[in-house]
Order: structure tokens, then sequence, then C-alpha cells
């Protein structure tokens, strides 16, 4: 067994593809087979992603649209409403039209709704997504994408308001699994999580997550560091008699080590920070605290003309 610190990384997102890159990473935070990143294994991850509808994985990449004439916009809003009416889902997608400036954004996952439900909005944007993501929406049908749509990226955004709603940041945690139950809390946002269910840890023995809360030597320390041992020795035990690594997690410790990527609009970081390191609504937890706030103070220096540390 292993103690370590909690952390986190701010990660560079490649907008290419989509953020074709970015959602492979993701993908293999689950299983941690990230040593298998190589040159077209992210297309490989895609299209396994899509055949086999786990498609939350494809919330990490992005598209953004600046749209010729505020009408399209209109038009986009009418045809996702009658969605709406008609009780069908509605894509997560996003849209403002400030200073004249009609953009809409969204995820994978969301620009993949809106083509598969065939409405009037879906077809202004039939060219405009990579094949990667569309082929199996339409397959024998090359579509050219709508001259009045054009692709923009983070860099393209002017002002506060276009960055808070549009521009979207992905985050890499190493907390421990009572965390990662508070931080999924945050539903607007996206997640990949290292899975306890494909994850063997029976090798070098478990990870845990030190409490910032505890000093070691101490009584209280001293308890919690038998129990996770504890738990650790029954974990190798029971894979030892055959039980495959979910059937085994059943013993892990609250204080197991996860892996999190988070992704979200800097509107959706600036009210996890609200309630996680400003605590508006109240204490946070402190292990949720000791990686929010000085995630917040990262984030502001990067971003100092949408968060405020």
């Amino acid at each position: 067994m292993n103690i370590i610190k909690p952390g986190f990384m701010i990660e560079e997102r490649d907008e290419k593809r989509g953020g074709l890159a970015i959602i492979e990473r993701a993908a293999r935070t689950c299983y941690k087979t990230e040593d298998r990143i190589a040159e077209g294994s992210a297309e490989r991850m895609v299209r396994m992603l899509i055949q086999r509808h786990h498609e939350a994985m494809l919330e990490h990449g992005d598209y953004i649209f600046l749209l010729d004439d505020y009408k399209i916009l209109d038009n986009i809003v009418y045809s996702l409403r009658r969605l709406m009416e008609n009780g069908d889902d509605v894509p997560m997608l996003t849209w403002t039209n400030i200073n004249e400036r009609p953009i809409i954004s969204g995820n994978i996952r969301a620009w993949r709704e809106l083509l598969a439900s065939r409405c009037g909005a879906a077809y202004y944007f039939t060219g405009a997504i990579d094949p990667i993501y569309t082929a199996d929406l339409f397959p024998d049908d090359e579509r050219e994408m709508d001259t009045r749509i054009k692709q923009i990226h983070y860099s393209d955004l002017q002002g506060f308001k276009e960055k808070r709603v549009h521009l979207r940041q992905t985050v890499r945690f190493i907390v421990d699994r009572g965390v990662t139950h508070e931080f999924v809390r945050h539903r607007a946002m996206s997640f990949a999580q290292e899975s306890t269910r494909y994850c063997d840890y029976s090798g070098n023995g478990i990870e845990v997550i030190e409490p910032c809360f505890m000093t070691e030597h101490t009584a209280t320390y001293d308890l919690w560091k038998r129990q996770c041992m504890s738990a650790d020795a029954a974990y190798v035990t029971e894979k030892r008699l055959g039980l495959k690594p979910e059937e085994a997690r059943t013993v892990l410790p609250q204080s197991t080590k996860a892996e999190m990527v988070m992704t979200g609009t800097l509107r959706q970081w600036d009210h996890f920070f609200d309630m996680r390191a400003r605590q508006t609504t109240g204490p946070a937890h402190p292990q949720a605290a000791e990686v929010a706030i000085p995630l917040m103070q990262e984030m502001a220096a990067r971003f100092p003309d949408v968060i405020r540390a």
C-alpha cells in the first residue's frame, strides 16, 4: 500500500478535430491505459466509443461556431424548442449573441445528438463536424458545410461573456473516492474516472490519499492507516481467491486514490469554485477544498478576466 498526496493538473486542450486527443486521454483514464496512446490510437478509441454507445467520453471534446447571420441562430433555437415541445431530448448546446456575434457551442456528444435528431437546425452543421464523429450517422451521404457557419477557437472568443460561456477547460484530479462523489454532483460538467471495475490493484497494492486533517503518528492517523492496510490485504486475498477486480473492490476504503478528469465551461468552473473553494453555500469538505482552492488560484491566473480568486 502507498500513501500519496492529492493533486491536480490543468490540461492543455488540443482543439484539433474537435479535441480528439483529449477525448482519448479522458477515456483511457478509466482503464489506466494511457501507455497505449500512439499514432492513430485516438481514432480507434473514438470509433470504439461510438460503436459501444459509450458517448460520455465524447463530452470532453467540443466545437464552437460563429454564425454569419443572427437569423440562423433564431432558426436553430426554434428547432431546439420544437424538439423540447415534442418531448424529445434536447442537445446540451449553448449560444450567445453579444455585440451581434451569434455563437453556438457544445461538446461532441451534443453535436452528435443534434445531427441524429434530423431537426431543421441539424442541417446547418452536417458538414461541419469531423467525419470521425459522424460516419455512423451519415454513412453514404457526403455533406458540405454551410458557408454561413464558421468554426472558431478559444482564441477567437471576445470579452468576458463569450469566454465564460464557450471556453471549456479540462482538469485532471488525484483525490480519494469520497471527493469524486462530491465533484460528480456538478452534473453539467463532464467526467471520466479511474474505474475500480477494470483496474487491478493487486500487483503493487492500493494507493490511498492521505487525509489533510490528520497528523502522522497520532492515534487517529495510525487507526486510519491500519484500516487501509487491512483493506489492501483483503483486496489482494480476494483476488487470489479468484474474484474479479469489480468484485474484490467491495473491500476498498473511501480513501482509495482515484484519478478523475473533469471538463466544463469557465462558467461551470466558476460555480464549482463557489461551492468547493469560495464556499459561498457553507463549508466544503476539507479534502475537496484542499485541491479546489489552489486550482481556483491557478485558473484565475490563467483566465484573469473571467475567474476571480
